[in-house]
This record gives C-alpha cells, structure tokens and sequence, in this order.
C-alpha cells in the first residue's frame, strides 16, 4: 500500500497485479511529497499471525490507524484476470520458496506437478489466511470491507496505458508521477520471465479460479470459459469442501454453503453482489 498525503491518494496493492511496478513509479516521483509505502512482512499482534505488509486485505488492514485515510482519499487499485493473475500467483509461490526454485522461475513457468501442489494447497491456505499464500487470494479481499467497495478508481491490467492516462488527467497528477505512470503503462522496466500462457490455459487452474475467485469474476466483469476439474486430488477436495454436512467432516469450512453443527444449527454462506468501485457520495 501507497499513501500519497500530499495528493490525498491511496494506491492498494493488489497482488500479481502491476503492484510492484506502480509502486516504484510512485516512489521515484515522491520528492517533495508526503508519501509513504507499506512494505515487507511482519507479525500483526491484534490478528496474531504474520501479514504481507504490501498487499493485505482489508478485513485485515481495518484495525489499523492507516484505514482512516482509505475513507478520506481517493483510493486507486489495478485489477487482472484471475487465470492470469492466478498462474503469477503459482509462479511467485515458487519464487519465494527457495533459491533452487527462485532460479527456475526465472527461465521457465512452473511445472504441471508444482502447479498441481500449490494449487491442492491453496484452498487451504485462504482457510488459514497463510501469507505465503496471499498472492493467490481473490481481488476482492484487497478492495473491498466484506462487501463494501473501497476503492474508487480500478486500473485495468488490459489495458494499463490507457486507464494510467485517464487517472493522471482525471486527477491532475504532479508532471513528474505522471511521466512514470506513463513508463509504467509502455512497459518500461518489466521483468522477463517465463511464459505462463500453459499455466493459465490449465483446466484445474481454471476450474480453482472459479471457485476460489468467483466473486471476481462476478464483480469485475471478467469473462469465463469452461473449465473442469482433471487432478482427482484436487477434484476430491473441492467437492467434499463445497458440500453441505456436519461441520466436522469438512475438510475446509469456510468454502461450504452451509454448515450443520451437531446440536441443530446451521450457518449459511451468503452470497452477495458486489460493487467494483464505491459511488461518490458512499459517505467516508
């Protein structure tokens, strides 16, 4: 996360999602600015786990003094589409998990056997909110309070250059930050790395994403093709945790639509409607 005070803007950074980069465009154009950047990890005391400070979902983020600014400024996040974003969030995992692995990604995209582990992994970790995870969590966790919009402008990975246009002119932005928003939409200093064209083409990846990350696909407007599950690990996982039964027989309890506790009750999953941005006159 940004926060530009002398512009009134925050910039969340949404994982696998040009973060990295608009975040040093940010920061070069700073001088003579209020900005500050939230970065690195961390041990969060209130929740009691270790946090990404960079990206951390809002329903993380609400308790902290700096979520007071998310309602007073104008807040800026870039989107991507989930396969997308989903087989970079596969990459990455591996990126980080040792130098051996660091090395490989850097010449060639993950393996169907690596993605097919970190995808069986996944569900998991979103139950657990395990940070080592957190670039696989859905958009929505990173713009939105529970189903409340938080942001007010989306950037589009798509089409990038335009959208960094459209913000820089819509909001008057200093000459200096908009030159580098502009490098950042031509593509100036992005990395090269491995093709992960396979890797989002994948039916089991496509298949998570849907289930994972269906509130994006919903909210955001993203296309889906149909996808169906091919590992039986991963096949047997899914169905056993989107299935409604005794709390304690499911493997992962926060995918079911509904959950039956032993003595009679139940709780349901809602399924709401989300709003990709926050109108104007949201109060904040």
């Amino acid at each position: 996360m940004i926060i530009d005070h002398s512009l009134g803007l925050v910039f969340l950074h949404v994982p696998k999602c040009a973060g990295t980069a608009l975040r040093t465009a940010w920061q070069d154009a700073a001088e003579g600015r209020d900005v500050v950047s939230f970065f690195d990890f961390g041990f969060d005391a209130v929740l009691q786990r270790q946090v990404d400070l960079a990206h951390q979902p809002l329903m993380d983020l609400r308790h902290r003094k700096e979520w007071r600014f998310l309602r007073r400024y104008h807040v800026v996040a870039c989107i991507r589409h989930p396969y997308q974003r989903l087989a970079s969030a596969c990459r990455e995992y591996y990126r980080q998990h040792s130098r051996e692995s660091e090395l490989q990604m850097r010449h060639e995209p993950p393996s169907r056997e690596q993605m097919l582990h970190y995808l069986r992994r996944l569900p998991g970790a979103m139950d657990a909110h395990d940070l080592r995870y957190v670039h696989g969590f859905p958009i929505s966790w990173f713009s939105h309070y529970g189903s409340k919009p938080m942001v007010d402008t989306l950037l589009r990975c798509g089409q990038l250059a335009d959208d960094l246009n459209a913000l820089s002119a819509r909001l008057e932005l200093p000459a200096a930050l908009t030159a580098q928003l502009q490098r950042v939409g031509a593509g100036d200093g992005r990395r090269p790395s491995a093709a992960l064209d396979q890797l989002e083409r994948d039916p089991d990846l496509r298949a998570l994403a849907h289930v994972l990350h269906r509130d994006d696909f919903r909210c955001f407007g993203f296309e889906r093709s149909p996808a169906q599950f091919e590992d039986p690990e991963l096949k047997q996982l899914i169905e056993q945790s989107l299935a409604i039964g005794p709390s304690h027989a499911l493997p992962l309890p926060n995918l079911t639509p509904q959950m039956r506790w032993y003595y009679g009750r139940s709780s349901h999953r809602p399924e709401p409607v989300l709003r990709p941005t926050r109108s104007p006159r949201t109060p904040r």
